[in-house]
């Protein structure tokens, strides 16, 4: 999942890196997601597709994926609850040490991750804000 997570951010990292700098920082948002999004549906690993990104308000990118092996109903809590702590843990760990990620951090950008099950389903959500990134 690292190499899944590391791809997505480099790419969006490259495309924010190369933007003007008298736009804003959601504008160059805008612009990675419009880019990325040229290359989803993108199957990133075993049961996991990257669909979409997109530039939310406030330096806020949204990633959203389909798990799609997984119904949500078949799921246990426990196993929706060990998903999204493993997958935080992963991107707080990328976000932090990363120099791919070096203009996330500098630029305090919002990572939110939202997971649907093959049928569409949300099945679960988590955000990394720079606070949590930026801890010592």
């Amino acid at each position: 999942m690292k190499n899944l997570l590391t791809l997505t951010f480099a790419s969006a990292v490259l495309i924010l890196s190369s933007c003007s700098k008298e736009k804003t920082i959601d504008d160059e948002l805008k612009e990675a997601a419009a880019t990325m999004n040229k290359m989803t549906p993108q199957i990133l690993g075993e049961g996991v597709r990257l669909d979409s990104v997109s530039a939310k308000e406030n330096k806020t990118l949204q990633y959203s994926y389909t798990l799609t092996d997984d119904v949500k109903e078949e799921l246990k809590p426990e196993e929706i609850n060990n998903y999204k702590s493993a997958a935080k843990e992963e991107a707080l760990k990328s976000i932090k040490t990363s120099p791919d990620m070096k203009n996330f951090r500098e630029n305090e950008v919002t990572l939110n991750y939202v997971y649907y099950d093959k049928n569409g389903k949300p099945t679960t959500d988590f955000s990394v804000a720079p606070s949590e990134y930026k801890e010592k």
